[in-house]
């Protein structure tokens, strides 16, 4: 891996207002590094040991690389886990209640249905940016009755959330691309493990991490401590 795409993580990373995920992303770079430098340079004298057949290379080699695995799954919990916390932000933001005793309230939602029956989700999601509070909750109460399916409905919830908390759509879809930045430099450093490694795939080097540290649990706890705390 070459200085300029470290050089461009790190300015992308520095761009990051989340600052659990921007710590994050920092932390897998220094990873990344020490493994193509640092890792690199050990397991390349391996690998010119003349004494060595290459199966004995190649488990001195995965014996080094082993020291740093406890850091890789860290890393990809991480990267998942905040992937995850974002989703359940969003999932969390209170909109308005429908009130269930408004007769009134539910004729005009029924009214709403009857106008929305027989649009394709195309047209619907088409429509809901120029939708009224009362659309969308139409929409959100019951997407089945209108034939809305969940992608429309997850655009629906998203114009909800805007008319409610203005300026969260943007922070919200801000923090799910940085956290897509963290989960593609996170793979990246988990495939240059892989490769020192002489792990072929993902399967595989998923079942060395596995083999290495059996019992995540703490790396887990550590990781939750990091997210409740940012």
């Amino acid at each position: 891996m070459n200085q300029p795409y470290f050089r461009h993580i790190e300015q992308a990373a520095a761009a990051i207002s989340n600052a659990a995920i921007r710590s994050a992303l920092t932390s897998t770079i220094e990873l990344h590094r020490t493994l193509d430098d640092v890792t690199r340079a050990s397991v390349a004298n391996i690998r010119d040991d003349k004494d060595l057949s290459p199966a004995g290379k190649t488990k001195k080699a995965r014996d080094v690389i082993g020291s740093r695995a406890w850091e890789v799954i860290k890393a990809k919990m991480l990267a998942r886990r905040l992937a995850e916390n974002i989703e359940e932000k969003r999932a969390a933001l209170k909109l308005p209640e429908i009130d269930k005793t408004d007769a009134a309230g539910a004729i005009l939602r029924n009214r709403v249905r009857d106008q929305l029956a027989g649009k394709t989700n195309q047209e619907l999601r088409g429509l809901i940016p120029t939708m009224s509070p009362l659309y969308l909750q139409t929409i959100l109460e019951a997407p089945e009755l209108i034939g809305a399916d969940a992608q429309t409905a997850d655009v629906a919830r998203s114009a909800a959330i805007e008319l409610a908390h203005p300026g969260m759509t943007a922070k919200l879809e801000a923090e799910r691309d940085a956290a897509n930045l963290l989960a593609n430099a996170t793979e990246a450093a988990a495939n240059t493990f892989g490769e020192l490694g002489e792990l072929p795939n993902k399967t595989a080097i998923e079942g060395f991490l596995n083999e290495r540290v059996a019992d995540q649990r703490h790396i887990a706890a550590d990781v939750e401590r990091q997210i409740n705390e940012s």
